[in-house]
């Protein structure tokens, strides 16, 4: 098939593009991690967990934990299960 000058062929694999990072609140991320609501806070203030802040305004704030982040906290806290004792 002949392409016209000056058109441009269409590619044959189009990358979809990313997928932004979903962002969960903080009861989730407590229910998810199977605490309270202050032990996730206490997460994010010792910088463990990374928040996307969603403030318009001078009220309360928003923040909201990246799935991402979640992931990799419970990866860095993992621990081996001791092997048992014959």
């Amino acid at each position: 098939m002949a392409i016209s000058p000056g058109v441009q062929p269409i590619p044959q694999h189009i990358e979809a593009p990313a997928m932004p990072a979903r962002l969960l609140s903080i009861p989730a991320v407590a229910a998810a991690l199977d605490v309270d609501r202050r032990t996730v806070y206490r997460f994010i203030a010792a910088g463990d967990l990374p928040v996307v802040d969603l403030r318009t305004g001078p009220g309360r704030s928003r923040v909201r934990v990246p799935s991402a982040g979640l992931d990799e906290f419970i990866s860095r806290r993992a621990v081996a299960m001791p092997t048992a004792r014959r």
